[in-house]
């Protein structure tokens, strides 16, 4: 799987603010200046959109495609009981994609043992088993573009 979500939802929306904000500087080596000068915005606005977890609705698309990085739209997504998954080309999957899934799916389910038994809360449990849905939705969405599979440029 190309991006596949392996991480957990975040459990609030600062958290995934602030993973949305970590992976901008790790990955695309953007900074709140920087991101605030792409958004149309200044950085004292930004900073406070992001302290009072009050982004418009409109600046959100432009954030996520900037910051590289889809945490935010994952945790609005769980917070209605809905995932997101990346659009998969429809490619042949090996063994290694296998035993990924097998492996995220063995921590969902034992997320829900350890729930059932008072030890996990709540919010860490609906993460495994969002990310377990997740994955099983992208291999679904994959085999059913495999007659038609996209190119890769």
């Amino acid at each position: 799987m190309s991006r596949r979500n392996s991480n957990p939802v975040p459990t609030s929306l600062r958290a995934a603010f602030e993973a949305d904000k970590a992976h901008a500087l790790k990955r695309r080596r953007l900074s709140i200046e920087r991101l605030a000068e792409l958004l149309g915005t200044t950085p004292a606005t930004l900073y406070k959109w992001l302290e009072t977890d009050s982004m418009p609705v409109r600046v959100l698309v432009a954030w996520q495609h900037l910051t590289g990085a889809t945490h935010v739209v994952r945790y609005l997504a769980s917070r209605e009981s809905a995932v997101v998954i990346d659009i998969p080309a429809g490619r042949v999957i090996d063994a290694d994609d296998i035993h990924a899934l097998q492996a995220t799916l063995n921590g969902a389910v034992g997320a829900l043992l350890d729930h059932g038994r008072g030890q996990l809360d709540r919010d860490t449990t609906l993460g495994k088993v969002g990310v377990g849905l997740e994955s099983l939705a992208w291999h679904r969405a994959n085999i059913e573009k495999t007659e038609q599979p996209e190119l890769e440029f």
